[in-house]
């Protein structure tokens, strides 16, 4: 078993978690409510049910793999279906004209997608694991149709993609403020 580093939370089993990082430098809770710091959670770890939640709302993200030994990252627009075109749960969808994102994506054997959002006074970060394939019978391109993925960029792409998500974690950050560390560093 790996070991983790010091202050990684273990993955969720199913529940939300909370970490405790620091204090604000005013004392105040980072989310600028008066009080002490000590019961201020600052990082939640999302369940495995609340991260499918925000990825099915989320439109876009990053697709980043490995290939020919460097890691690649593109910007998506995505949709997200817990019901997929090939009867497996949880797909994330994406329109690609052919090139190196299409062909990385259809290569690789794990690709990683994960998005951001920011809301008042809390952020999001969304990490989902999963193997990615072109979609290609006529059933799984009807599917993919009806989800609506609409590419930021006007340009033509008519290629549906698909990563079937077998792993996603999700962490729900409290945003405000500068914190002071609760463990000093060596300069």
């Amino acid at each position: 078993m790996r070991g983790r580093a010091p202050g990684i939370p273990p993955r969720s089993s199913g529940r939300s978690s909370r970490i405790h990082l620091g204090k604000s430098r005013a004392g105040r809770a980072s989310n600028g409510h008066d009080g002490d710091m000590e019961d201020e959670q600052l990082i939640t770890v999302l369940s495995d049910e609340e991260s499918r939640e925000l990825l099915s709302a989320t439109r876009f993200g990053r697709i980043a793999f490995a290939l020919n030994g460097r890691v690649e990252i593109y910007p998506l627009n995505i949709a997200y279906s817990e019901e997929s075109g090939s009867g497996s749960a949880g797909e994330i969808v994406f329109k690609s004209a052919p090139g190196f994102k299409l062909a990385g994506a259809s290569i690789a054997k794990e690709v990683v997608f994960q998005a951001d959002a920011l809301g008042d006074g809390f952020a999001t970060s969304i990490v989902a694991r999963g193997e990615a394939r072109v979609l290609s019978t006529e059933a799984e391109l009807e599917w993919a149709a009806d989800l609506d993925v609409s590419p930021l960029i006007a340009t033509p792409k008519n290629e549906y993609v698909a990563i079937k998500v077998g792993e996603v974690s999700g962490r729900r950050y409290v945003t405000g403020e500068e914190l002071e560390p609760l463990i000093d560093t060596v300069a």
